[in-house]
């Protein structure tokens, strides 16, 4: 039990790794009219963002409940071949066809290592290490609007931490260059919600010694926009177990990968190769706050050489 309680939370801990020192002016109504200020930053115009401030696994509510998303597009009973014999599960709204199969392993990891998976994310973000931003561009009302692109990507700076142990809103954050990013275009927002996908997003992590940028493949977002602009939401999509494996048998944490290599390759549910999953589904729950976000042209043009 002690070597699946550390793998999962080597597995499950995101890292981002630096800050932003440099000083700029605090962004203000006026700087969203003339988005431009010294040194070539600005605040891109028609935008309106969140930074995550909470991101929590989801797990089952009930048997063959969880929420997440239908990453597949089809309705797989037990037995299925195209899901390595798992069935899908359910969402609390009765949409069939959800792919979480973690949720379905949650309840007996989460004992042993909930609290320090989740206390040990909300200290990485609160640090700075994770701040992952969610964006909507070209975006006329936070409402009705049937053409937005969402940005999903990196920040850096030092935040503010209210009385609450969150992000406070309203602060400033620096795109980050340094780091993938994910863009939806030719999205909808209906009745204050939008779903956008498939997209791929890049997961920084900290395994031991070794930096490693892991892929969520088949990437859903759903965002629900509060009458205040904050977001609340869902991030579904799939890690590659054998990406996975191969990554910890190359680190200090070899022996624990072998021991728990066969829970991932037997849970694995998406992409089936000869009667074995390559891909294991799940979703996080996350909570949002408002947040300016400053890019910088002289990076911008740096980044696309």
């Amino acid at each position: 039990m002690r070597c699946m309680a550390f793998f999962w939370t080597v597995f499950l801990v995101m890292g981002l790794y630096g800050c932003g020192d440099d000083e700029a002016p605090t962004p203000t109504a006026e700087m969203a009219e003339e988005p431009y200020f010294a040194g070539g930053q600005y605040i891109l115009a028609d935008s309106h963002a969140n930074v995550v401030r909470t991101m929590r696994i989801v797990g089952e509510t009930a048997p063959g409940v969880a929420l997440g998303f239908d990453l597949d597009e089809r309705v797989s009973e037990a037995g299925d071949v195209e899901t390595c014999r798992h069935a899908d599960l359910s969402d609390p709204e009765g949409r069939a066809g959800i792919d979480n199969q973690l949720a379905v392993m949650w309840p007996l990891i989460e004992p042993l290592v909930g609290e320090p998976v989740h206390g040990l994310l909300q200290q990485a973000i609160n640090q700075g290490r994770v701040l992952i931003m969610m964006e909507l561009a070209g975006v006329d009302d936070l409402q009705n609007d049937d053409d937005v692109t969402l940005n999903v990507y990196r920040a850096t700076a030092s935040p503010e931490v209210g009385n609450l142990g969150y992000i406070s809103p309203d602060q400033t954050f620096y795109y980050n260059y340094q780091m993938a990013s994910s863009v939806v275009e030719n999205a909808a927002i209906i009745d204050g919600e939008l779903v956008a996908g498939p997209v791929e997003i890049d997961v920084p992590l900290k395994i031991l010694d070794l930096d490693y940028i892991a892929t969520v493949y088949r990437g859903v977002v759903r965002l629900k926009i509060r009458e205040d602009g904050t977001f609340d939401g869902l991030i579904g999509g799939a890690f590659d177990v054998q990406e996975w494996i191969d990554t910890l048998l190359m680190t200090n944490a070899a022996y624990e990968a072998e021991i728990v290599a066969p829970v991932f390759t037997t849970n694995a549910d998406l992409e089936p190769v000869d009667g074995t999953c390559s891909l294991i589904s799940l979703a996080f729950e996350f909570d949002g706050t408002t947040a300016f976000v400053v890019r910088d042209t002289e990076q911008e043009t740096a980044a696309t050489k």
